[in-house]
């Protein structure tokens, strides 16, 4: 295949203060199952945009083939191709035949990538496709792109990149890192030359102070020296010595000379010092706190089967939450997972996101007074200002705009309406002010939709060193398997 040479891109878009790419100089080689990745705002997709040649820049990009992107909402390819391409990844062909409309966010993501790798001699780039898939549709789309050769992919779940891809290109702060290696060996590396870097500006730190101290002592010398010279030069009544005088003279030149060696190689430090970290991603600690129920058991489910309008959706459910558990609810798209926590939600009085239709037959025991923070898969419900959803949330405004900027957020983006908000920036929204409520159990329902890696493995360690009680649904299984004490698999009503 071909190689893309990329020499001296600049790009920014018009009224933002910086510049995404700035003189970045890479080759591709279009053979590569390359990985695409970088926090949220970095620039991934706009860079895709840039290789499809639809957005202006300096520099010079070449050599790239015809590209064919995901999502693509239109089939154009022959139907048996299509048809070969979704027997590959262990689907039923037939699904091309519905109307589009009626398929499942799962069935559609498999069409549209069989339809692309249907075409000849295009170059495929994936953007995110793992977002409508459970743990078994990824797991057969990762094997199905395994068997591909070369196309780009941006995805935030790093078992899915590993599986995928042979080479990863990351979108750092000061410009790109290309690596033939899968993401989570970048990953590694780039943590432990982080670790190193911190090591020696500690170390680099403290060779400042103690310049800074050694600067102050020899200007007091030479200002003192200074003084003794003038004083020297200015008595009337004192004959002086032609030879002292010139002592004097020399010895302060000398303390000011040396002042100004060590404040140079301060400055020089110093210098070194604002850039020896200039590549580290913001990893700032963010803290939970909830509250812990008098109850030790506040759900027991037994024999539960939960229905919708009167139908059964679940087959019977055996659940026992202690305080403090961190349980995975698991299941393939469809089996009820969201339904349960709905019903959850609305038998614990929480009146938003519930359903009346949703209920449940069985042996079913919640503590009184359980207070539920909740996260949805939909962010169509944060709507107005995050100031105004702050305080209809009753939930402190500073630690709010605390968690967002170490989320990524700008000062700007601070008093933003939603409507503004990319569906990562909305998905951080909601588990930012999830993480400020002060909650018994806290129900989360695929949080890390859109989230970058960078936040995910923040928000992992973030619940992982708590002792939140935690239900959730998450396919994400590199975060999950870390934070899960539990897992419950759900099925499906058959």
């Amino acid at each position: 295949m071909a190689l893309i040479n990329i020499k001296d891109l600049t790009f920014g878009y018009d009224g933002s203060d910086y510049n995404l790419f700035e003189n970045i100089s890479i080759g591709i080689d279009t053979s590569w199952k390359l990985a695409l990745c970088g926090r949220n705002g970095r620039g991934k997709t706009t860079f895709l945009k840039i290789l499809k040649g639809e957005l202006p820049y300096e520099g010079t990009v070449t050599g790239v083939p015809k590209t064919v992107s995901f999502p693509k909402y239109e089939i154009t390819s022959e139907d048996w191709r299509i048809r070969k391409e979704l027997n590959l990844m262990g689907v039923d062909p037939d699904i091309m035949y519905r109307p589009f409309e009626s398929l499942s966010g799962g069935e559609r993501t498999k069409l549209m990538l069989a339809d692309l790798f249907a075409s000849d001699e295009v170059y495929p780039l994936i953007d995110e496709p793992t977002n409508h898939l459970d743990s078994s549709g990824r797991e057969a789309v990762a094997k199905y792109l395994s068997s591909k050769d070369g196309f780009i992919l941006i995805s935030h779940d790093r078992n899915f990149l590993d599986r995928c891809t042979d080479h990863t290109l990351v979108i750092t702060k000061t410009g790109v890192e290309l690596t033939s290696s899968v993401f989570s060996v970048w990953w590694d590396n780039n943590k432990k030359r982080l670790d190193g870097e911190r090591s020696r500006n500690d170390r680099l730190k403290k060779e400042i102070s103690d310049l800074e101290q050694s600067i102050k002592k020899n200007v007091q010398w030479s200002q003192s020296a200074e003084k003794s010279k003038l004083r020297s030069h200015a008595s009337s009544k004192v004959k002086e010595d032609h030879f002292r005088r010139a002592y004097e003279a020399e010895k302060s030149r000398k303390m000011m000379s040396l002042a100004k060696n060590l404040q140079n190689r301060n400055e020089k430090k110093l210098e070194e010092k604002s850039s020896l970290l200039r590549d580290v991603e913001k990893a700032e600690e963010l803290r939970i706190s909830g509250s812990t129920h008098h109850n030790r058991t506040p759900v027991i489910l037994k024999e539960v089967t939960v229905k919708r309008d009167g139908f059964p959706v679940t087959q019977k459910i055996d659940m026992t939450v202690n305080n403090g558990t961190k349980l995975r609810l698991t299941g393939r798209n469809g089996s009820g997972k969201s339904t349960l926590i709905k019903y959850i939600l609305g038998a614990c009085g929480h009146t938003d996101h519930t359903d009346p239709g949703i209920t449940a037959d069985g042996d079913i025991y919640f503590a009184r007074d359980i207070k539920i923070s909740y996260v949805s898969q939909d962010t169509s419900a944060l709507k107005g200002d995050l100031g105004s959803i702050a305080q209809l949330r009753g939930i402190d405004r500073t630690l709010f705009n605390t968690i967002l900027i170490k989320m990524g957020f700008d000062q700007g983006l601070l008093t933003s309406d939603c409507s503004t908000l990319s569906l990562g920036q909305k998905k951080c929204v909601m588990i930012a002010l999830s993480l400020c409520e002060k909650a018994d159990i806290y129900l989360w329902d695929e949080p890390l939709n859109y989230v970058d890696i960078y936040m995910r493995k923040e928000i992992e360690r973030l619940v992982k060193n708590s002792d939140i009680t935690l239900i959730f649904v998450e396919h994400d299984n590199a975060f999950s398997e870390e934070i899960a004490d539990e897992t419950l698999e759900i099925e499906a009503y058959l």
